[in-house]
This record gives C-alpha cells, structure tokens and sequence, in this order.
C-alpha cells in the first residue's frame, strides 16, 4: 500500500528541505516517490493562484473563451459544485488577458476578492482529495506533501472565514477520511523560538522581518494546528528540530517512513 507522508508546521520550520531531502533519499533507495512542494501547480491535493468557478460560470467560460477552451480543461479539476482552474505557474501565468484576470479575480485560497464560504471550501477539497485517492493505483510507493493537510487549508480558513479552531479540525478530519488507498502518516515540526524561526525564513526570502501582528498570527496558527492534530489525527509525530536537530528528525522521519 503506499505511503503519504504529510510534512507539516508553521512557516519557515523546514518542511520543504524536508520534503526534498526524503524524496532524495527514497528514489536513491530505489522507491518510486511523487513529491509536492509549496507552490507546486501540479499538486493534486492543495492549491494557489486557483479559481473557484462554479459550474454553470465554468461552462460559461469555455463557451466565451473558443481559443481558450482546450487549455481550460486541461488545467481545470473539478469539484462538486465548482471546477478549480489553475491559472498561474508561480509567477508564470498559465492564461492570457482578460481570462487571466477573470480568474484571479476568483481565487479559491490566497486573498479572495470574494471568498468561498467554509462549507463550500471543504466541499470542493474533499472532491479533489476523493478525485486523488481513486488515482492511486500503487505505480508510485511515496506521496509526499508539504504543507497539504495543516498549513495551507488551515491558514486559508483562518484568514479567510475566520474558522474557529473545531472548524478548522473538522476540515482536517474530513480530508483524511478520503484517503482509503493508501497509509498516510502526518510529521509535525517545531520550534522553541518561533519568532528567530520566522526572522530567518523571511530573511532567507528576502522578505522583511516579522512585525509584532505576524509573530502574534503564527503563533495563534500553533495553537489551531495542536488542536486539528490531537482531535482530527489519530498518527502523527511531532518533532522539536530545537531539541531534535535537523538531522535527527529527518532520522525519525526516514525511520518511520520505513518501518
């Protein structure tokens, strides 16, 4: 049965190094491994600088874009009540104007113009995650994601729905109910100085560093991870990288990876 390993934590803790360091190791031990990083357009389960297009606006779209069609469908996953249509590849765009400004201005996650309502948000997740699982089909041993289950939904439901931290878990939980093909398991990784943790990570994207607000933000983020983990994950290990180290628990990782 294949393995999906969730790298998850707060922003900048290490969770893409850690994806790329398993994926590195696994294909050297010669496993087959799928691996998605943050901002990864190809990823099936998690999603940015998509657009939530209901479906009677999708067929819409198709009919006044003729020239535009075939390449609609070809970055569009549908999903319940809506089609999600991926329009940018990081910073390339995956559309020309105006349909690459129509869609933006319908952004399913990173500040919606107009944002999803909550029910409608899990909806559309669970449809994707379900569309996932019935695509394994054991050619591939490793799935690995940063950030899929935890960070980004949770992040969008706080910003943009302003989720309590029940709803927040209840999306978890009914995301990792879709999975009935593989064994997954969830890897959590902390730090014990959040704040040089965020400096850091804002440093090395050339970003400025944290204000107070942001410091305060990230740290309420903790708290709504640590409560999804223990009411909406039955496995999972959290992993100190203060006490851990680095290596040590990209150790635990691997081990249980593994075993």
């Amino acid at each position: 049965m294949p393995q999906i390993l969730f790298i998850e934590g707060v922003s900048g803790v290490g969770k893409s190094t850690m994806v790329r360091a398993l994926r590195d190791k696994l294909q050297k031990s010669g496993k087959t491994v799928q691996s998605y990083e943050e901002f990864n357009f190809t990823n099936p389960i998690d999603f940015y600088a998509t657009a939530y297009v209901p479906n009677q606006r999708y067929h819409d779209l198709l009919r006044r874009h003729p020239g535009q069609s075939a390449r609609i469908a070809r970055h569009s996953i549908p999903a319940g009540e809506a089609v999600l249509v991926r329009y940018r590849d990081e910073n390339a765009p995956l559309f020309a104007e105006p349909l690459l400004r129509e869609l933006a201005e319908m952004e399913f996650c990173y500040k919606p113009a107009q944002p999803v309502p909550l029910r409608k948000y899990t909806d559309a997740y669970q449809a994707v995650w379900r569309r996932f699982d019935a695509g394994i089909d054991g050619s591939t041993e490793y799935y690995l994601f940063d950030g899929a289950l935890l960070h980004h939904p949770i992040n969008d439901m706080m910003r943009n729905n302003h989720a309590s931290p029940e709803q927040a878990a209840h999306h978890v939980q009914n995301l990792l109910q879709c999975l009935t093909r593989g064994s997954w398991q969830v890897f959590y990784l902390v730090s014990d100085d959040l704040e040089s943790q965020l400096s850091r990570a804002r440093q090395d994207r050339r970003q400025a560093p944290p204000d107070q607000s942001q410091i305060a933000f990230w740290k309420l983020r903790g708290e709504y991870d640590a409560y999804a983990l223990k009411h909406a994950v039955l496995k999972h290990q959290m992993l100190n990288i203060s006490q851990l180290g680095y290596d040590g628990a990209f150790q635990q990782i691997w081990n249980a990876a593994r075993g």
